[in-house]
């Protein structure tokens, strides 16, 4: 299957007027392929309609024209490189599974919706592990300001604006962890108590 074909089919899920449970199992049944795709797709979309509108407005050529030098500044080869910058598509979906996480709560961490404060550091080494670095540079990274997903943007009528940071436990709590995933969760959290 090409890209093309790939992006097609995700942008227009995208563009559907719901985002709800039948609109993704019809799109699943119909591209069975792109299911991982389409469940981050989904669970992206449903964040970015909770978001609301954004408080900014265009109100020249100008202001739009500023924005984008912004935005192209920012995405210049001189900003510094996001740490998940090598994890996308299936090596995001495997640094998911080494760290026995659902692939939300890493897409959370990658757009730096959590209180770096509330997460265990066993939790945060095992993460510079396996993401190849220190583990400054994961709590460094963590401390940022936080992100919208540029695929959030994709369906946006208006600039998303970047949700209120979430507890690490608030955000696993809201997902759905599997017995295996909630037991290795847990002994982070553990480690911490004990240290």
């Amino acid at each position: 299957m090409t890209d093309s074909h790939s992006d097609g089919v995700l942008f227009a899920f995208s563009v559907e007027p719901r985002h709800d449970r039948a609109t993704l199992e019809r799109y699943l049944r119909l591209y069975p392929e792109l299911a991982e795709d389409l469940i981050d797709l989904a669970h992206e979309l449903r964040m970015v309609e909770g978001l609301g509108p954004s408080e900014q407005v265009v109100d020249s050529d100008d202001t739009a024209r500023a924005a984008w030098r912004e935005y192209a500044a920012a995405a210049s080869p001189k900003a510094p490189e996001s740490i998940f910058a090598r994890f996308k598509g299936q090596t995001f979906v495997a640094l998911a599974n080494k760290l026995n996480i659902p692939r939300s709560v890493l897409m959370a961490l990658r757009d730096r919706l959590v209180l770096p404060d509330s997460i265990p550091t066993r939790f945060l080494t095992r993460l510079s592990g396996e993401m190849g670095a220190s583990l400054e540079t994961v709590r460094s990274y963590l401390q940022q300001a936080g992100a919208v997903s540029p695929a959030l943007s994709f369906k946006a009528d208006e600039k998303p604006s970047v949700p209120a940071k979430v507890t690490f436990k608030d955000l696993l709590e809201s997902s759905q962890l599997t017995e295996s995933q909630a037991a290795t969760l847990q002994q982070d959290f553990s480690s911490d108590e004990r240290d």
